[in-house]
């Protein structure tokens, strides 16, 4: 059975229906920004999702791509958050894509930099967030790191603010994104892969986020998410990119499931 989609009105976010009480319902955006090394082009953008069978569409551009939040433009040229001022980048455009499979959904964002200034490592925030998850924990949620299988309470929560918050780059990566770095942190252990795997353990159930390609991944363990950075790459000036990623459910233990997936 395909997974049900359901779209939240004027946002770019989507409700799905799993239909596996293990899991629960999630709860996808795409994307939630879209960011470069330095700055922000795009926070909680709205929008209208297009239907067809169990593909949905939507086209953000123009003043659609800023919605209310905590994120406050305080001037054209700046956005601050928590304290923390960022720059503002140039204006930007892009087709979200998600299709529902059995037990999966993929999803795609084709950017377009609309701006004079290449966007350089241009990033969209992809959000999974558990609706219905109290077994989501740091014990339970695995990356993979230094070729290990490794959860993270293990990699521990040691840099940014003392909050709830934690990312985590990819091997050889790096963002100087002041935010990132200042309010989640960056933890001291990069990643292998663009993977995360949540297990409920009683029933042996897995939930996971992944990319072809990322810059980093991150977490929230006050609101159970699971969220990645897509890699745009550097864009240049009226030119376009696309980035692709999946979530999924599997039956089985952690490790087993990614042995399955040939990590």
């Amino acid at each position: 059975m395909k997974w049900k989609l359901e779209p939240l009105d004027n946002t770019s976010r989507i409700r799905i229906g799993t239909g596996i009480p293990a899991v629960g319902r999630l709860l996808l955006w795409v994307p939630e920004a879209i960011t470069s090394n330095t700055g922000i082009s795009s926070i909680y953008p709205i929008g209208t999702w297009m239907r067809n069978d169990t593909r949905l569409w939507q086209h953000v551009s123009g003043e659609s791509t800023i919605g209310p939040g905590n994120f406050l433009k305080v001037d054209e040229a700046t956005f601050e958050c928590v304290g923390i001022r960022m720059p503002a980048d140039g204006p930007v455009e892009w087709t979200a894509t998600i299709v529902a499979h059995e037990c999966a959904v993929d999803f795609c964002i084709r950017l377009t930099n609309l701006g004079e200034q290449t966007l350089h490592k241009a990033g969209g925030a992809i959000c999974l967030k558990f609706l219905d998850a109290p077994w989501w924990s740091d014990e339970d949620t695995y990356v993979l790191s230094s070729g290990s299988m490794v959860s993270l309470a293990s990699l521990g929560r040691n840099a940014g603010q003392s909050n709830t918050f934690q990312a985590y780059l990819i091997a050889d990566q790096s963002y100087d994104h002041v935010f990132y770095r200042e309010f989640w942190g960056f933890n001291r252990r990069q990643l292998d892969k663009p993977f995360m795997i949540s297990e409920n353990g009683h029933e042996k159930v897995c939930t996971i986020i992944q990319a072809d390609r990322a810059y980093f991944l991150h977490s929230n363990r006050g609101n159970p998410c699971t969220d990645l950075m897509l890699s745009f790459g550097d864009v240049e000036p009226k030119a376009s990119s696309q980035a692709e990623g999946r979530v999924c459910i599997k039956r089985g233990r952690a490790t087993d499931v990614i042995k399955e997936l040939g990590f």
